[in-house]
C-alpha cells in the first residue's frame, strides 16, 4: 500500500482504510467533488480517498477545486503524480465545476480569515454563494451531498447548556458583525435544505473541534498554540481564566465521520461531529503540557465568557450511524505533537 501523499504517518491513514470496512464499497466507481480541497479537512480527505483506492481498486476519479491549486501542489509534490486527482482552479463564489459528480463533498470556506468589513463579506460569500453554486452543480447523478458545516450555527450557549443537539433551536446574533461564519453556515444549511427538497441528496456535517497534523498552530485554534508553545519550550499561556470548555477529535475520527454522513446519513438530516467529552481550556493545556512535557502552564485570568462552551451531543451520530470515536484526547495530543516536531525538523 502506497504511503501518504501529505507528509503525515502512512499507518495512520492505513488503519483509517481498514477501520471503514465495507463502507468503500458504496464509493466504488465514484467520480467525486470536493471543493475546499487544499484546507485543512480537504488534504487529508484526498490522503485517505487514494491510500483506499490503491488498496482496494475502487476505480475513483476525484476533481479537487481549490483557489491555489499551485501553492498547494508545490508544497506536496506528490499529489501531482496522481492520476485518480483531476485539479481545478476556482473560486466558489464565482463557479463550482459541473459534471457526472456521484459524490461531492462541500468543504470550501476558512474560519481563520482575518476580522474586518472586506474580510467578513468575502467569507460570507464563500460559504453561502459557494454553497449555492456547489448544489448547483451537484447534477442529476449525484448520489450524495455533504454539506460541511459548524457547530457555530448553534450560537453562544444557553444558561445550563453543557452540549449542543442538532434539535437544539437558537442561534448566533445575525446583527453582530463577528457572527459572519456562523451565519453565512446558517445559510449555507438553508440552502441545502431547499435543494433537498428539490431531489439533491444533501447531508450535513457539523463540524466542532478538532486536532491533527496539518491543522494551523499558530492562529485562533487553542490546542494548536498549546501545542506549538509546548514543543518549543515555551511556558503555554492562557489569556482567560481557563474556564470556557471545549472537545477535541482526532482527525482520524472525523474523516471516518464524514464518510460514513457522506454514504450513510440520511437525506436532508445535519450530523453533530466532534467529540463529547468536555474539557476545559486550563485542563487542556494541563494535558498539552502533560503529554508534550512542556515546561508548565501560565493561567493570566482574564474573565471568559460564561457562554464560551462549544461542545457536540453526538447521540445521533453514534444511534443512527453507528459511529464511535477510538482516538482518546492524549494519543491526539501526542500524535499531532510528534508531526508537529517532524515538520519543525
Amino acid at each position: 500500500m502506497q504511503s501518504s501523499n501529505s507528509e503525515m504517518q502512512g499507518e495512520e491513514l492505513r488503519q483509517l482504510v481498514t477501520r471503514f470496512g465495507d463502507g468503500w464499497d458504496d464509493l466504488r466507481g465514484a467520480t467525486m467533488l470536493i471543493t475546499g480541497a487544499t484546507g485543512w479537512f480537504g488534504v487529508w480527505l484526498l490522503d485517505a480517498l487514494c491510500m483506499a483506492d490503491e488498496a482496494l481498486n475502487l476505480g475513483l476519479s476525484i476533481t479537487a477545486v481549490s483557489r491555489e491549486p499551485g501553492r498547494f501542489l508545490q508544497r506536496f509534490p506528490e499529489f501531482c503524480a496522481e492520476p485518480r486527482i483531476k485539479w481545478v482552479k476556482a473560486d466558489v463564489r464565482h463557479r463550482a465545476p459541473r459534471g457526472h459528480f456521484s459524490h461531492v463533498i462541500h468543504a470550501a470556506a476558512d474560519n481563520s480569515i482575518e476580522s474586518g468589513p472586506d474580510a467578513l463579506r468575502s467569507l460570507f460569500d464563500t460559504i453561502v454563494k459557494g454553497a449555492r453554486n456547489v448544489l448547483d452543480a451537484s447534477g442529476p447523478h449525484c448520489r450524495s451531498l455533504l454539506l460541511v458545516s459548524s457547530g457555530a450555527v448553534y450560537g453562544p450557549a444557553r444558561d445550563g447548556q453543557t452540549r449542543f443537539l442538532e434539535s437544539d433551536a437558537g442561534g448566533p446574533d445575525p446583527s453582530l458583525a463577528k457572527f459572519a461564519y456562523a451565519e453565512g453556515k446558517r445559510a449555507a444549511e438553508q440552502l441545502g435544505a431547499i435543494a433537498a427538497l428539490k431531489g439533491v441528496p444533501v447531508r450535513i456535517a457539523r463540524c466542532f473541534a478538532f486536532v491533527g497534523p496539518h491543522m494551523p498552530f499558530d492562529r485562533h485554534f487553542a490546542i494548536g498554540n498549546f501545542i506549538a508553545d509546548a514543543v518549543a519550550g515555551r511556558p503555554i499561556r492562557i489569556k482567560s481564566d481557563g474556564r470556557p470548555t471545549r472537545s477535541y477529535l482526532y482527525m482520524t475520527d472525523l474523516i471516518a465521520a464524514l464518510l460514513t454522513i457522506l454514504c450513510r446519513g440520511a437525506v436532508g438530516r445535519a450530523y453533530n461531529v466532534g467529540s463529547d467529552e468536555i474539557c476545559s481550556i486550563e485542563d487542556l493545556a494541563h494535558a498539552v503540557n502533560r503529554v508534550v512535557s512542556g515546561c508548565g502552564v501560565v493561567v493570566e485570568g482574564a474573565p471568559s465568557d460564561p457562554t464560551d462552551r462549544y461542545v457536540p451531543d453526538t447521540t445521533r451520530l453514534r444511534q443512527e450511524l453507528g459511529f464511535a470515536p477510538v482516538v482518546a484526547l492524549d494519543e491526539a495530543i501526542a500524535r499531532t505533537a510528534t508531526w508537529y516536531r517532524r515538520r519543525l525538523a
